[in-house]
């Protein structure tokens, strides 16, 4: 079955990935993307490489990362997901204690989708992680109507 079609199932719902090695920080994250009301399966994971192997045979509409992990730093974590194979829609936002805008900037050239300081205030994670969603969402309608 191909992406298309299980997009189109009655009881689809997007998919939300976060890594963190910190737990607290991905239930906090949980929390602010469960206020959205968006009826979002969430997955938690505190290893990207598990999380990079996880995503192979998986849909995925939202990545939300932490930049400093103890196996791979959060740009190594954009380039392999933007370098995979997979020609799918992924939004991704990156959080980090770093308050480096060069830093910022390279992730985004990277292909994050954006770059946040942690701890990240709720409404400005919110408001980009349903806008991200409304266009994956919008991005995969237009693919089905053709």
């Amino acid at each position: 079955m191909s992406i298309s079609n299980i997009r189109s199932a009655p009881k689809f719902r997007q998919t939300a990935l976060l890594i963190d090695d910190q737990t607290t920080v991905l239930d906090i994250h949980a929390a602010i993307l469960k206020s959205l009301n968006m009826e979002l399966k969430i997955v938690k994971m505190t290893d990207p490489f598990e999380a990079l192997d996880w995503m192979q045979n998986k849909q995925v509409d939202l990545i939300i990362t932490d930049f400093r992990m103890r196996e791979m730093d959060g740009m190594q974590f954009v380039q392999a997901i933007k370098n995979s194979a997979h020609d799918l829609w992924r939004s991704i936002i990156v959080v980090t204690v770093l308050k480096d805008e060069a830093l910022h900037n390279k992730l985004l050239a990277a292909g994050a989708s954006a770059c946040l300081t942690k701890p990240a205030k709720t409404q400005e994670l919110a408001k980009i992680a349903k806008t991200l969603l409304d266009q994956s969402k919008q991005h995969y309608s237009l693919e089905l109507a053709d």
